[in-house]
């Protein structure tokens, strides 16, 4: 799985800002939308949730 630590969003009101950075609403968005970039918006949200398992 890739990295998204430095994966730059290039587009919309979230442009410039990393993809760890992102609301997860957005990423939602993203992944229902069939957007272009959704593989990374789904892998994002997918290390935020190992992240927060490994927490607990």
């Amino acid at each position: 799985m890739s990295d998204t630590n430095h994966t730059i969003c290039d587009f919309g009101l979230h442009k410039g800002q990393a993809y760890t950075k992102l609301p997860a609403s957005f990423l939602t968005w993203m992944i229902a939308a069939k957007h272009h970039k959704a593989e990374i918006a789904s892998k994002e949200l997918k290390r935020r949730e190992r992240a927060a398992t490994n927490c607990n």
